[in-house]
């Protein structure tokens, strides 16, 4: 393969061709339902923030530079790309394929296609090349630990979106520990009223330094779903992680009852592994753990086909 063609994870084949591709406001795609129409919308937003340029989009149609077609001998989220000055054809059997078959023509562009401004003087080229690619890994995945140092939501949904472009397919979402509690509950307030914050943070390696800084955050559920769409249109699977009945400290902090000695307790304030756990021999743990769960459960969702 050329060095001079980059496509992160590397794809099962390149074969480079002669010449490039360009894209301009006349530039349209012709895909054949919209679930292929919003996989499209979501590649054209880039263009119309970073390039000033909006390409047509045609649903139902075969006019149009860039093209997709359906071809059922595809594995699922496998997808040819064939690049020539003319157009790009893309075929797969999924809508998985397609995305991704877009992420790779995305890495292809100038880099100024990220911008979140127009960008002058640029030329929206590719260069010509036929891309056979299929995923090794079916479970891809990134983890995020928003419990230690707090990831805002714009922030993570930025994450996001350079998983999509990388083909990561699922995130990991560490939303507790000792540390800090991340995810709103309603039916347990003083979760991210007490057990989001802690006092300061251990900021030397003998633990016994520390910054004198309270340190906070949390998702609220509305802040979760927007996450779990904005992740599932970008066919990235959110899997959320309530670490128990061990690294309970911030929910300990929150409800001490729940604990074996009854406390006092208090959010951790450096790493490390701690004795205090959830009291399995005590009933309100049990209905402690359904109430958090079940509120997980419905505002993440995180299963999707």
């Amino acid at each position: 393969t050329s060095p001079l063609i980059s496509i992160v994870p590397r794809p099962t084949q390149i074969v480079p061709g002669s010449g490039n591709f360009t894209f301009s406001a006349k530039t349209a795609f012709a895909v054949e339902n919209q679930e292929q129409a919003a996989i499209a919308r979501n590649f054209i937003d880039l263009f119309t923030r970073a390039a000033g340029i909006t390409p047509a989009l045609n649903v139902g149609s075969k006019e149009g530079q860039i093209r997709f077609v359906t071809d059922f001998s595809f594995k699922t989220e496998a997808y040819l790309l064939e690049i020539t000055p003319q157009q790009i054809l893309i075929k797969a059997s999924d809508t998985k394929g397609f995305f991704y078959a877009l992420q790779s023509v995305r890495q292809l562009l100038p880099a100024t296609i990220e911008s979140e401004q127009p960008v002058q003087n640029i030329a929206w080229s590719v260069p010509a090349m036929t891309v056979r690619d299929e995923p090794r890994f079916g479970f891809r995945g990134l983890l995020l630990d928003p419990v230690r140092c707090f990831i805002p939501k714009e922030n993570v949904l930025r994450i996001i979106d350079c998983m999509a472009m990388l083909k990561i397919n699922k995130l990991h979402f560490h939303l507790t520990d000792d540390n800090g509690w991340r995810i709103e509950i309603k039916k347990y307030p003083r979760l991210t009223e007490i057990g989001s914050i802690r006092k300061e943070t251990g900021i030397g390696a003998s633990r016994t330094e520390f910054d004198g800084k309270p340190y906070g955050g949390f998702y609220t559920q509305d802040e979760i779903r927007e996450i779990v769409k904005y992740a599932q249109e970008r066919y990235v699977t959110v899997i959320p992680e309530i670490d128990l009945p061990g690294h309970m400290l911030a929910a300990l902090a929150a409800y001490p009852e729940l604990g074996c000695t009854g406390g006092p307790y208090e959010v951790a304030c450096h790493w490390g592994v701690f004795p205090d756990v959830l009291c399995l021999g005590n009933e309100k743990t049990y209905e402690f753990l359904e109430g958090v769960l079940s509120e997980v459960i419905e505002p993440v969702s995180y299963t999707h086909l």
